[in-house]
């Protein structure tokens, strides 16, 4: 049996076309993802915390729109941020910083950035079939090579056995092949991953930690307090003087 023959064959060439279909189409997916991902990333990355307050809402991107409305629930936003986001050119040296009360990693991870844009549950079981295509054809083609054997004549048994043997040898090789694709796929779709996907979301979780601070709640009822402390000193002296600056007041009009 020569190798050429071997791969001829045709229950092993369907095997090869479904790994190289599998491969395509992993490869597609990835590249799809890394694509947006990767322009994510170099967005976030020429940002820094002082443009925060002009250039919030360029970070509601297309591709992780999902993730950002949820991510924005999670932020606390100074009162000044909106002031500074209708003037951008007198933000002098204003630092607004918006806290992020959760992780980014709770909003922008593996699911959300990479599983969720992709078919991902198809792309886990194709090792799973590629595994099966292998029973599949091996039965089949000894199915096939039993139906082939002629014992009538006495003359055809050898040739019969001959051609028996060969193709049950084809029918194992079929299930080696499909094991074979089976793991090498599986190797091929986590170096893909790896370096398509894995990196680049990394990379965006922690360009989200350098941007937005996150606040801790013992932290966040403490500045709570100090700004209601200010706010009532302040409503204090505002009505201390009241009676005052209404007298003025008046006597201004008299007078």
């Amino acid at each position: 049996m020569t190798i050429l023959k071997i791969i001829t064959e045709p229950a092993i060439l369907i095997i090869t076309v479904f790994f190289l279909f599998f491969i395509m189409t992993v490869l597609r997916n990835y590249a799809y993802v890394e694509k947006n991902l990767n322009s994510v990333y170099n967005f976030l990355k020429s940002l820094n915390k002082k443009e925060l307050s002009y250039r919030f809402n360029e970070l509601d991107n297309p591709f992780t729109s999902t993730s950002w409305e949820d991510f924005k629930k999670a932020l606390i936003f100074p009162e000044k941020l909106y002031i500074a986001t209708k003037n951008p050119t007198n933000t002098g040296d204003f630092k607004p910083e918006i806290y992020l009360t959760i992780d980014a990693s709770y909003f922008f991870n593996e699911d959300t950035l990479v599983f969720s844009k992709i078919n991902h549950k198809f792309i886990q079981t194709m090792p799973t079939l590629l595994t099966g295509l292998g029973p599949f054809f091996t039965f089949l083609k000894m199915a096939v090579a039993f139906t082939e054997v002629n014992f009538s004549m006495e003359a055809n048994v050898g040739e019969s056995l001959n051609g028996l043997i060969a193709n049950i040898q084809i029918a194992a090789l079929c299930s080696v092949f499909a094991v074979g694709f089976s793991l090498l796929f599986m190797f091929i779709e986590k170096i893909m991953y790896n370096r398509m996907c894995k990196k680049y979301y990394l990379a965006i979780q922690k360009e989200f930690i350098r941007l937005f601070d996150v606040v801790t709640s013992e932290k966040f009822l403490i500045d709570l307090v100090k700004e209601s402390k200010i706010q009532n000193v302040t409503n204090e002296k505002l009505l201390k003087a009241l009676p005052e600056n209404f007298a003025k007041a008046m006597e201004k009009s008299i007078g």
